[in-house]
């Protein structure tokens, strides 16, 4: 992780882990990252392709002038790109880390700034591991957007989850009795 402010929300993760596992939503006190309240987000997996916002900053709003409270947040991205943040936030959440993800936010007037995503994984209250808490941190100064509304997010750089879980179950080759993973490049 890049930004500062991406490395303060990843310790305050790692600070409410419990011997490895994944902390509570309900372990997260707003107060304790108030400074951060304007980008973080909360996502709540549905299924592999629907990871939607639970809550979403006003920061993060400004930037796209809009809502995004029950949007589907791989709405935001396209074709590859969507696909590559679906299999990072499962990665994520199945292996119990973090991940990030860096991106390119662009308006309609092709004015960029560059983004650093933060995906860090929560149990829900039943104890399943199916929340991200998230950080929507730019890089670059937001002046430069002009007030204009982000209507692209574009994937540059991927981090992927340090013990990434399983995407798709194991798969035995018909020679071998072992079974194999295999890549899904959809």
């Amino acid at each position: 992780m890049r930004h500062a402010q991406s490395k303060a929300l990843h310790a305050y993760w790692q600070a409410r882990r419990l011997g490895g596992a994944a902390p509570y939503r309900a372990d997260i006190e707003p107060q304790d990252i108030a400074a951060l309240l304007g980008h973080v987000f909360i996502l709540g997996r549905i299924d592999p392709q629907h990871h939607v916002f639970r809550l979403a900053g006003t920061g993060l709003c400004e930037l796209y002038q809009r809502e995004f409270r029950d949007q589907n947040f791989l709405s935001l991205w396209r074709g590859h790109d969507a696909v590559h943040i679906q299999a990072t936030l499962e990665a994520s959440l199945s292996g119990v880390s973090p991940a990030s993800v860096i991106a390119r936010a662009t308006t309609m007037e092709m004015q960029q700034v560059q983004i650093e995503i933060s995906f860090l994984p929560l149990r829900g209250p039943e104890g399943l591991v199916d929340r991200t808490l998230g950080l929507f941190q730019p890089l670059d100064a937001v002046e430069c957007l002009r007030g204009r509304p982000i209507i692209r997010t574009s994937l540059r750089e991927v981090r992927p989850p340090a013990n990434p879980g399983f995407l798709f179950p194991p798969h035995a080759r018909p020679d071998s009795p072992h079974p194999v993973m295999i890549a899904n490049d959809q």
